[in-house]
């Protein structure tokens, strides 16, 4: 069972939830607990000694099931005649997916890192300079 409740969705969406949306409510925030837990494994421990902590992944897993309710087919962009109009991914994804922000909040910083080999000149010593790795 998830730290967060259906209660918490509804803060997240300023609104109650559907009928249809609350039969998958708690399958949905369980489903985010379980990404939050996959990178973070002392994340139930930290928020049940500390509340701040506790407070920001209720929010995460509220606002991650908040977005695929917002935009439950994933629709980025409508358009019909001259009208049309695109939705912020960020915030109606249609996906269960925790964004970098989150993940930083949580102390697990961005989901993607490249790293640049630091080199010694070797290839540009041994073949004429002319290389760049």
């Amino acid at each position: 069972m998830s730290l967060a409740n259906s209660k918490d969705v509804e803060t997240s969406l300023m609104r109650t939830l559907t009928e249809s949306e609350s039969q998958y409510v708690a399958s949905l925030l369980d489903r985010a607990e379980t990404l939050l837990v996959s990178r973070l494994p002392d994340l139930l421990t930290r928020a049940a000694s500390d509340p701040q902590f506790k407070a920001l992944v209720v929010l995460t897993e509220a606002e991650a099931v908040a977005r695929i309710f917002r935009n439950p087919s994933a629709y980025r962009q409508e358009s019909e005649g001259n009208y049309s109009y695109s939705l912020n991914f960020e915030v109606a994804s249609g996906l269960l997916d925790i964004l970098d922000r989150e993940w930083e909040r949580l102390g697990a910083g961005p989901s993607l890192v490249s790293i640049a080999p630091k080199v010694d000149g070797y290839a540009a010593n041994r073949f004429g300079g002319g290389f760049y790795w």
